[in-house]
């Protein structure tokens, strides 16, 4: 294939171009044909349109790959410069294996092979290819916890810093990985620097929004959408094969390599099968309702490291079906309380019950910030236990229905049988609690005023 001149300005120019067009003629990565999608292509624009990136991605999904195209591309588009690159694992016989994939890529590409002059044929894990004689292009493998120090360069990888999620890792190694992350990996790259892994506990410097504030990120489970069976990379993984596959693993390491979340509990309080059962897919978020029933709502307020969460029921003939969801990443209070004062307008909400453990409103309410259908609820052992009993009786019997949001639902199975949270890059199980709460009108119910 000789490439015009109008291809090669738009190869560099492109980078879906060039994995679409070059790089897929890699044989060693691609045994049968190339599959490409609208994931690919955003997984191709995150990378050339940010210098700093961090994904959790699913297993088999164009994870590693994306480096692997990445910095063949740097290397075609920066022709005229030198490139330093640094590439980091949790091991250091890992990074070198992601960079040999990187050379027999190469040398299995028809196009790539003939461009790309190897200066160290021999070395099977180290890089260093030049076009025109003059500039070189290198890259060197690290294990996260053996590296030296004193490294500055304008292109770091860092792939899987927490090791294979098959294997648990003591805290103390993912406390020490998180500080050299912080204290020396940040510092190092002088211009840009991605980051793609398997998340293990919520410890990881993934789920820390101040650690990752300056970088863009993308967390895409292989499954959108349960109910419905949509999945992200369809033309690539289809439901069928990843339920072959979820099978294979079992759903802990499923729910990790796939659904990008940490290791789940070995069973959730609510049962899965019977959470989905109450997804009604002609439910959806209203905007305005008129309605002479009971509209009750549940707000979690979520703390710096996760988001809040709002949950709005009608309750008609004692059954209860949702009508808003709303999830709040990073708002303000005086954000989230404008907002909740819409709300209780617009949908005529009668009571809405929100988290008062921490007392984060309570100066508002004592200052008559809020609305009067607003009530606060303390979380002790007994009222958790109390509205999480009601909530799953409710499911048990199908007398809620709930809207087809697939974050909301997975954040309501993070709840284990002891009513622990675990937390994941999405929320910590906020979803559960926000509606959990309404049921505290279930609770406390209110004596029925007769007008004589």
């Amino acid at each position: 294939m000789i490439l015009s001149e109008n291809q090669i300005q738009r190869i560099r120019n492109d980078f879906y171009y060039f994995v679409y067009v070059i790089f897929s003629q890699s044989k060693s990565l691609f045994q049968k044909d190339f599959v490409s999608g609208k994931y690919l292509k955003e997984l191709c624009e995150l990378l050339q349109y940010n210098k700093k990136t961090a994904r959790i991605a699913p297993r088999d999904h164009f994870k590693s790959t994306a480096f692997y195209a990445h910095f063949i591309w740097k290397m075609l588009k920066d022709a005229d410069t030198d490139i330093e690159g640094h590439y980091f694992s949790f091991q250091y016989n890992m990074a070198a294996y992601h960079i040999n994939k990187i050379k027999k890529a190469v040398n299995s590409n028809p196009i790539l092979s003939q461009l790309l002059i190897d200066k160290k044929p021999t070395a099977e894990s180290v890089i260093d290819y030049t076009i025109d004689g003059k500039h070189h292009y290198t890259l060197e493998p690290h294990g996260m916890l053996e590296f030296k120090r004193g490294i500055h360069a304008p292109l770091l990888y860092v792939d899987d810093p927490f090791q294979d999620p098959a294997s648990k890792m003591i805290i103390t190694v993912i406390k020490k990985i998180n500080d050299i992350f912080t204290g020396q990996i940040l510092d190092m790259a002088m211009d840009e620097l991605h980051v793609c892994g398997t998340p293990q506990t919520q410890e990881d410097f993934f789920f820390n929004k101040d650690i990752m504030s300056r970088f863009k990120t993308m967390i895409k489970p292989a499954i959108i959408n349960e109910k419905n069976k949509e999945v992200l990379w369809e033309e690539w993984m289809g439901w069928e094969e990843l339920m072959v596959r979820k099978k294979e693993k079992g759903e802990k390491l499923f729910n990790q390599e796939y659904l990008c979340s940490p290791v789940f509990a070995e069973e959730a309080f609510i049962n899965k099968d019977q959470l989905y059962s109450c997804v009604n897919n002609d439910l959806s978020n209203l905007v305005e309702l008129e309605t002479e029933n009971d509209v009750i709502a549940g707000f979690d307020i979520g703390k710096k490291s996760h988001p809040s969460h709002l949950a709005v029921f009608e309750i008609t003939g004692g059954k209860r079906r949702q009508i808003y969801n709303k999830f709040m990443d990073r708002w303000d209070y005086t954000r989230q309380i404008e907002f909740l004062k819409n709300i209780i307008t617009d949908l005529r909400v009668d009571k809405l019950y929100y988290d008062a453990t921490r007392g984060e409103f309570e100066s508002l309410k004592e200052q008559g910030e809020l609305p009067v259908e607003m009530e606060g609820v303390v979380f002790t052992s007994k009222t958790k236990h109390s509205m999480a009993m009601l909530l799953d009786k409710a499911i048990c019997s199908k007398e809620i229905e709930f809207i087809n949001d697939q974050r909301m639902l997975e954040q309501m199975l993070l709840v284990t049988n002891d009513l622990q949270a675990i937390e994941t890059p999405q929320g910590h199980a906020d979803s559960f609690w926000s509606i959990a709460l309404t049921f505290r009108h279930e609770e406390t119910p209110q004596p029925d005023i007769k007008i004589l």
